[in-house]
């Protein structure tokens, strides 16, 4: 028996292709002209500072101004586009950055777009009976939600898709609490997407990312559009896509076992292209050596004296993306001789078991776990939620280890460097024209 649909498309730079997909899926037959409209894009961060290839990270401008051109189109006249992005003042990352960034400014004038920064307006305290989560008032009160999520793996939850998009109507406290050390981040998002329920699912695969969430992952051109009334269904084809078995995804077999739904797609209709010739096989995971010391960059670099154990799911969003400035950092300081014995930990969960001159805890949570650890020598602690760049270069400098962001500037000018000159990455995906 089917109980949904979802459309498969090439996108090959038609944008009548939004359209086509939403049509072909059914996406706007319950939608009526009167109703409240919120989009929900994924603009996990933004970077005013560094070069920022967004391809894959965040969704396209293309992809919002088709769907809001679309719903003008319908006769829809109450359209809000919300988000809350990932604060970063020495990244200038703040959602209303994000905004201007991408052109939503002009969607303003030209459509009567509303933008609302979550951060800004009140969340509703919502009890999930096991825990409970502010969620953005905004969520609840529309009357249809539009998910905008990107096609990406994830380097803790293996996929970034739709339900985990819905994250992204968090407060930041809550945000946190997701990251835990007795409840899986999978569970969370299972539970957050039997709460929010989007009425329309459009995956943006123009371009997918490989070990995402964010710029480090590597962005191939896949022209992709996935589009269903059913989150989940728009996952489990999102997840094929990406060459991921639906079942090996822990969230979104969390939330079918919860609603009784096959893994194997048999509930599913995929109209439009067909799965295996359009399917790739995308990395999720970034690989540490085998004793779980370091990256396995460090050991083919010969880095030697420092145990940097592997991120867990407990490292929320704010410290995961401030951890590879650290490990970048750190490739810098590197002077072709042994670290002095130094570990570096992370999260809310791992507990220093001692044997290192010095111990850095990275982060509010870790200096917290560890206050008045017996096992560390000497704590050096790196404050914050998450630690600012100037404090990790100040603290590394003044335990011996010269760091300097002039390193972690080449390093995002060569990263974004593998796409110029590269005709299918189109920076005009991210613009709005006047």
């Amino acid at each position: 028996m089917i109980y949904s649909k979802a459309s498969l498309l090439k996108f090959h730079d038609y944008k009548q292709r939004v359209r086509q997909a939403v049509e072909m899926c059914g996406g706007l037959k319950h939608l009526r002209t009167s109703d409240r409209v919120l989009i929900k894009p994924n603009l996990v961060m933004w970077d005013s500072v560094y070069p920022f290839p967004k391809y894959g990270v965040i969704t396209t401008s293309l992809l919002v101004e088709e769907m809001v051109k679309l719903l003008s189109d319908y006769g829809c006249s109450d359209i809000t586009l919300g988000e809350a992005t990932i604060k970063d003042q020495d990244l200038g990352s703040s959602t209303k950055a994000a905004f201007a960034g991408l052109g939503y400014h002009s969607l303003q004038k030209k459509y009567g777009l509303k933008l609302v920064d979550f951060d800004d307006e009140p969340f509703v305290e919502t009890d999930f009976g096991e825990f409970s989560l502010n969620i953005a008032r905004q969520a609840f009160e529309t009357d249809f939600l539009i998910n905008l999520p990107v096609l990406k793996t994830h380097s803790q939850t293996k996929v970034s898709l739709g339900l985990k998009n819905l994250k992204g109507c968090l407060d930041l406290k809550s945000k946190i609490r997701c990251h835990n050390r007795e409840i899986p981040l999978e569970h969370f998002i299972a539970r957050l997407g039997e709460t929010i329920s989007p009425r329309l699912t459009v995956i943006d695969g123009i371009y997918a990312l490989e070990r995402g969430p964010i710029f480090n992952g590597k962005a191939y051109r896949s022209d992709l559009l996935i589009a269903s009334g059913d989150t989940y269904a728009a996952d489990w084809v999102g997840c094929r896509a990406l060459g991921l078995e639906p079942s090996e995804v822990p969230y979104l077999a969390d939330f079918a076992a919860a609603r009784d739904l096959p893994l194997d797609g048999s509930t599913i209709q995929v109209v439009g292209e067909a799965l295996d010739h359009v399917s790739t096989n995308l990395e999720w995971d970034w690989e540490w050596n085998k004793e779980n010391s370091a990256p396995e960059v460090f050991d083919r670099l010969g880095i030697r004296g420092i145990y940097y154990p592997k991120y867990d799911q407990t490292l929320c969003s704010g410290c995961s993306h401030m951890n590879n400035l650290m490990l970048i950092l750190l490739l810098g300081a590197y002077r072709e001789k042994p670290f002095s014995g130094v570990e570096y930990l992370g999260g809310k969960a791992t507990l220093s078991q001692g044997g290192y001159e010095k111990t850095f805890l990275f982060g509010n949570c870790a200096v917290g776990l560890n206050k008045n650890n017996p096992a560390i020598q000497e704590a050096v602690k790196i404050k914050g939620c998450p630690p600012a760049a100037a404090e990790i270069v100040r603290v590394l400098n003044e335990h011996g280890l010269p760091a300097s962001l002039d390193m972690y500037a080449a390093y995002r000018e060569a990263h974004a460097a593998r796409y110029k000159e590269k005709s299918e990455f189109n920076e005009a995906h991210f613009t709005i024209q006047e």
